[in-house]
């Protein structure tokens, strides 16, 4: 292990720190269970007349939401650009948007314990919830511990060789699940579930909308298969678990990450194993996030003499913005540059 190597892991210090802002979302909590919101301006306090105001967690659920309401729905995105959600505690102002919404969707399974919160605090009333995790087997967030010699199974099992564990839901479940397009298509049925829900007079319009966009879906699957089966290479290392159902998916072994969850900082000993790891295997590349900071990545990639692309699970950047099929065919380009 190189003093290099060694001297930068004792520099690195995390780009966010859970909680800065747990007082304004301890305000906003009282706000909203006694009823009183705060000021809002007039396009966030109300969706425009016929149209239902939607309230999405984050990027990705946010563009479900617009591909299936279209015209008939208003959206908020309720985390901004470029944070990461494992972190993020929302202001006032963001749970004040949240609080009027008809429809509130989410992933749950952990990713935003503020939400189950906020919806504690809320009450029942007049709102129509979708937790996107609800009912799905989750995978273990230790989904990278299996052997790297089980690739090439089919992906469409139930649960193929070399996957992680399948564990009940809960806190310590992986809460990736939107970025395998297969479970993406359970996502968008139960929001056009909701939608129709409250909104029925439309039902008509949202079943179209959602069948036009599962069969986009269905065929991004099958654009990620097809170029999945020329991959040569089958393991790969990310910054954290984020990509886990997409590799049980696609039979890819993720045999690392650079941290279990996010904000928790690895080891070194945990980075000198990572590294022993990403030479044995072959690896060309290890994948940072940009919603996370990328210099531990940076430091291994160095010491391993591997380099550095970038998986994005959230989006929100040029080219694809808050478009999941632009997001996912990038993140693809990446996987094809180090996997080929």
């Amino acid at each position: 292990m190189s003093r290099y190597f060694l001297r930068q892991l004792s520099c690195h210090k995390p780009l966010f720190i859970a909680g800065f802002r747990i007082s304004g979302f301890l305000l906003a909590v009282l706000l909203v269970g006694s009823g009183w919101f705060l000021p809002m301006s007039p396009a966030a306090a109300a969706a425009p007349e016929g149209k239902l105001l939607v309230a999405a967690t984050i990027l990705p659920l946010g563009d479900f939401c617009r591909k299936i309401g279209g015209d008939l729905v208003q959206v908020q995105v309720l985390i901004p650009l470029g944070a990461s959600p494992h972190v993020f505690e929302p202001a006032p102002s963001v749970m004040a948007k949240a609080s009027q919404a008809r429809v509130f969707v989410y992933i749950g399974a952990g990713l935003e314990p503020w939400a189950d919160r906020l919806l504690q605090a809320r009450g029942p009333g007049n709102i129509t919830v979708v937790e996107a995790a609800q009912g799905v087997p989750l995978l273990g967030m230790a989904a990278h511990h299996h052997e790297a010699g089980e690739a090439g199974e089919n992906h469409h099992n139930d649960h193929p060789p070399g996957a992680a564990a399948v564990q009940d839901r809960g806190p310590a479940g992986n809460p990736h699940i939107w970025l395998d397009p297969v479970l993406a298509q359970e996502i968008c049925r139960k929001i056009a579930a909701a939608f129709i829900q409250a909104d029925p007079s439309h039902r008509a319009q949202y079943e179209a909308n959602v069948k036009d966009y599962l069969a986009a879906l269905a065929e991004l699957d099958r654009e990620i298969e097809g170029r999945a089966q020329r991959w040569r290479l089958k393991d790969f290392v990310s910054f954290h678990p984020a990509f886990s159902y997409f590799a049980r998916r696609y039979g890819l072994h993720e045999v690392g990450v650079i941290e279990a969850a996010p904000g928790r900082e690895p080891t070194p000993g945990h980075l000198r194993q990572l590294v022993t790891v990403i030479r044995r295997s072959g690896i060309k590349v290890i994948f940072a996030e940009p919603q996370l900071n990328p210099r531990v990545a940076e430091v291994v990639a160095k010491e391993a003499g591997v380099k550095v692309l970038m998986l994005d699970p959230m989006g929100g950047r040029p080219p694809y913005g808050s478009d999941y099929l632009k997001l996912m065919r990038s993140n693809l380009t990446a996987l094809d540059q180090a996997l080929k």
